[in-house]
């Protein structure tokens, strides 16, 4: 009789986190739009190891009608991605969301946006996981209406255990020096509003992460309240270096 109630109790307790995985896979998407198999299971969790529950639970959604699979054969790596529906909307969508989040058009998907995508959302898990909470992406209407009048929106914006924000710029590739002026003046607004305190760049390798380094090195002036003053250490340690292997220790 006891080795039944034991049964009971574990078949109820594995429906309650198969309950929870799915509206964490389906929040996840509703702020994303759509990911990748290794980062859905970060995100949930997972151990490197585990792939059969993770492919349970996507199959699952699947089949409910909640995400669509979508493949994209590149010159690099045949990608697979899955992506909300408006079904998936649906289950998790709340009356307070500022607007409609988008769901998955698998036709309206570019390659550079998606690597780049992707590459947020492992920042964005990665910071989570050291504790940071209250991610915006920063092309959402949620960081507009809470940033109006930005004149850079980052990749992001996050809220460290400390109470600190922190605007995420991912750079997979360089930009012009004039661009990260720009950017820069931009940073230092927002800081002097008090939008965030801190902007981290995320690079893919560390030769890239030297280079944007030697680059703001070079970079002597800046602009504060129209005025030209020195890109000094005062104003220089707001911007924080890190490769996305440095991001995931």
């Amino acid at each position: 009789m006891r080795f039944y109630y034991m049964l009971i109790h574990d078949f109820h307790e594995r429906k309650r986190i198969s309950a929870n995985n799915m509206l964490c896979l389906l929040n996840f998407l509703k702020d994303e739009t759509y990911s990748d198999f290794h980062i859905i299971k970060r995100k949930l969790g997972f151990t490197k190891k585990s792939r059969n529950p993770v492919y349970k639970l996507l199959n699952k959604a699947l089949k409910e009608g909640f995400i669509i699979k979508h493949e994209i054969p590149s010159s690099k790596r045949k990608l697979t991605v899955w992506g909300i529906t408006m079904q998936g909307l649906a289950m998790v969508v709340k009356a307070d969301d500022i607007t409609f989040p988008s769901y998955f058009e698998p036709s309206k998907l570019k390659y550079w946006t998606l690597e780049h995508r992707l590459l947020n959302q492992r920042v964005r898990i990665s910071l989570e996981s050291k504790g940071a909470t209250e991610w915006i992406n920063g092309d959402s209407a949620a960081f507009i209406a809470r940033y109006s009048g930005c004149s850079h929106r980052p990749d992001g914006v996050i809220k460290q255990p400390t109470g600190a924000i922190m605007a995420i710029e991912t750079e997979r590739t360089m930009k012009t020096r004039a661009r990260y002026i720009s950017i820069i003046n931009s940073h230092l607004t927002a800081r002097d509003k008090g939008n965030w305190h801190y902007a981290l760049y995320v690079m893919p390798d560390t030769k890239s992460k030297e280079s944007l380094i030697r680059l703001f090195d070079s970079i002597k002036t800046v602009m504060r309240n129209n005025t030209p003053v020195p890109f000094d250490e005062k104003n220089r340690e707001m911007f924080i270096f890190r490769t996305i292997d440095e991001l995931e220790q």
